[in-house]
């Protein structure tokens, strides 16, 4: 007879942690393989944006629209848990080395179309040069967005984002009531200084909040998500909308798009 197993005999180890992905290429790769999706590409800056570089060319990315809180945001619209959405205020600061005032401008001009459920109709905008922009835009139903950008934050800080609905019935936002800055999961305090822990996405642990974002618009590209239909003409109307925002300011004038 073979003893009884002693109550007090260690747990078997815990399976090992996933390894960390540091490249956006690598981990998009990863996803293909594992969900057998045909085609490959890679992650590039276009201009104010990006793009997946593909061998039939370069095919337009909004990383932001696969971004949780925002698909949140517009469930929220869509479903009618806002009622009679009036007011977008959004705001993004950033400093001039992480994002340009243009490349804020069009994805902040994009989340107002993406959450409202309607396209931008005209903009009032004033501006410091390519340092600072105050944007005031009228969407096609009848919702008003208040945007303010900034690239003047130190070198070195972190990006501060903030996007709230306001509506006849309930408020909704991406961040926490009152919060002024965004928060981490995890703050570790040691000997060489703080350091922040927030990976929201488990099959693409180690890469950061944007990092991820774009792979997965790059994967919704590839296998032809429908949130990726569309894309490559957005980003032209995006383009149109961005250089309207500076003909605002130059005319002090509303400019229709």
């Amino acid at each position: 007879m073979q003893p009884a197993a002693s109550p007090l005999a260690p747990n078997p180890a815990p399976a090992a942690a996933p390894a960390p992905i540091a490249d956006r290429d690598a981990a998009l790769r990863r996803l293909l393989d594992k969900y057998r999706i045909a085609g490959e590409g890679r992650i590039v800056a276009d201009g104010d944006g990006w793009a997946l570089a593909t061998p039939a060319g370069h095919r337009a990315l909004l990383p932001w629209r696969c971004e949780r809180r925002f698909v949140e945001l517009r469930r929220l619209v869509e479903s009618r848990t806002l009622e009679d959405v009036s007011t977008l205020r959004f705001a993004a600061l950033d400093h001039a080395g992480l994002r340009s005032l243009r490349a804020q401008m069009l994805r902040e001009l994009d989340l107002c179309a993406f959450v409202a459920g309607a396209e931008v109709a005209s903009v009032f905008a004033v501006c410091d040069r390519d340092r600072a922009a105050n944007v005031v835009a009228a969407l096609a139903n009848g919702v008003r967005a208040s945007v303010e950008c900034s690239v003047l934050l130190p070198a070195g800080n972190r990006p501060v984002d903030r996007h709230e609905i306001i509506a006849r019935r309930g408020v909704g936002s991406d961040r926490v009531v009152d919060t002024q800055v965004p928060q981490a999961s995890i703050y570790a305090f040691g000997a060489g200084g703080e350091r922040r822990f927030t990976d929201t996405d488990a099959e693409l642990y180690g890469l950061g909040e944007d990092d991820v974002a774009l792979v997965r618009a790059a994967m919704a590209v590839l296998q032809g998500a429908p949130v990726a239909a569309g894309w490559d003409e957005r980003r032209r109307r995006l383009d149109a909308q961005v250089s309207a925002v500076f003909a605002s300011d130059q005319t002090r004038s509303r400019v229709q798009v």
